[in-house]
């Protein structure tokens, strides 16, 4: 269960950002048309396999939302006290 609806919002932007990244270097076939795709798994390439791309992807909206959840969570607690 999502608790966060801007962290949620933004985990859904960050994939919509990757799934459209991803397609882009089907209508465009220059050098380096898929490099917005692969920066945005950039974290993770090192450490994972580059069979595991679209798990580091995953991994990095489940970080993107914790983190933003987190955030968000600690903001809200400071305005209560």
């Amino acid at each position: 269960m999502i608790r966060s609806k801007f962290a949620a919002t933004a985990t859904a932007l960050y994939l919509l950002i990757f799934a459209l990244a991803s397609a882009y270097p089907l209508f465009d076939h220059r050098t380096f048309a898929g490099l917005a795709a692969v920066l945005l798994g950039l974290p993770w390439i090192d450490y994972l396999p580059s069979e595991w791309f679209l798990a580091a992807i995953a991994l990095n909206a489940a970080t993107i939302y914790l983190l933003l959840a987190a955030s968000l969570y600690s903001l809200l607690r400071r305005r209560r006290a």
